[in-house]
């Protein structure tokens, strides 16, 4: 199933009476009396008393499970919580089974007191199932953690003086983003979610890497074998696949990350100075990179590894992102 599919049908389910329908009903009924035909038919007191232990711990199961499909339905159908992203990196076994538990095509089961699913052959507990949902779901704590670095560089911009020195210190906050924010979250869901207003980092970097040439990764003509444009600007599809190599690279991901960050946050902090501040540095005719306000993509000079740094946009109080 493809993400739109399961999206709509979990967002249908959510919209659901929680409660059990007549149609559920009956199918469970049904289930029931063919359990207790199988108890009658028996002679063996060690099928019966499987058969009965097997009656009673479905009755039990279907009445916690209620609870149980109805959070999950609500989970996966809000886009807040669970992304695309979600959706893709979530373990297959329990993504292949999720239609039919919450469209109730498949029985919980009980195990030693607690409920849950056989998935692929293996019991998995209600708990166990939220569990990988939650492991995947969108860092909203790492969103949280910029949005207050952010505000404090509002903050601090907003307070400096025009006689006072104005500048960005990139590396002091280059070194506290990655260390309290890009390596202390999950990097993955930083990456491919909104991160900086509705920016996703992915989409930026997919952007700017198109904005280059494959001569600027290293990439000579020769080493080229599909059909590459006049211009040598490297494709949209090819962007795709360079993008893909650098998250397998955790190290590059998160350098690169947190270069976009600081980048966005210097953006911040220039764009909320005063206008006598700003006045005052284009005087003394100075105009760093991080000024740019175009949402374009621009080659960091001073970057040794020619990679290329997304322009985040700025930021300021009251701006509806």
């Amino acid at each position: 199933m493809e993400y739109n599919d399961f999206y709509k049908n979990a967002r249908k389910i959510a919209q659901l009476d929680p409660n059990i329908n007549k149609d559920q009903q009956e199918q469970i009924n049904k289930k029931l009396k063919d359990l207790k035909m199988q108890y009658l038919s028996t002679n063996d007191k060690m099928e019966k008393g499987r058969l009965n232990g097997e009656i009673e711990g479905l009755a039990h199961a279907i009445t916690q499970n209620e609870t149980f499909l109805f959070e999950t339905a609500d989970v996966l159908s809000d886009t807040k919580k669970f992304s695309k992203y979600s959706y893709d990196t979530l373990n297959s076994d329990v993504k292949n089974a999720l239609p039919d538990i919450i469209n109730k095509k498949t029985y919980p089961v009980a195990r030693d007191g607690k409920v849950g699913y056989l998935i692929n052959n293996k019991f998995m507990t209600h708990g166990e199932i939220q569990d990988e949902i939650e492991s995947v779901k969108i860092d909203q704590s790492s969103v949280n953690r910029y949005n207050i670095i952010r505000d404090d560089i509002i903050k601090s911009a907003s307070k400096i003086q025009s006689s006072e020195f104005a500048e960005f210190n990139f590396k002091k906050t280059r070194a506290n983003v990655y260390d309290n924010l890009v390596t202390q979250g999950n990097i993955g869901s930083m990456a491919n979610n909104p991160l900086v207003g509705n920016r996703v980092f992915k989409d930026d970097l997919e952007q700017a890497i198109t904005k280059g040439t494959y001569k600027d990764f290293g990439i000579t003509d020769d080493m080229i074998k599909d059909p590459t444009p006049a211009d040598n600007n490297i494709t949209p599809e090819d962007a795709k696949v360079i993008y893909q190599a650098i998250e397998k690279n955790e190290d590059i991901l998160a350098n690169a990350l947190t270069d976009y960050l600081t980048q966005s946050l210097s953006n911040n902090h220039y764009t909320n100075l005063r206008p006598a501040v700003q006045r005052n540095r284009k005087m003394n005719q100075y105009t760093p990179q991080s000024i740019q306000s175009n949402n374009t993509y621009i080659p960091q000079s001073t970057q040794d590894n020619n990679q290329y740094i997304p322009q985040a946009t700025a930021y300021k109080p009251g701006m509806k992102l």
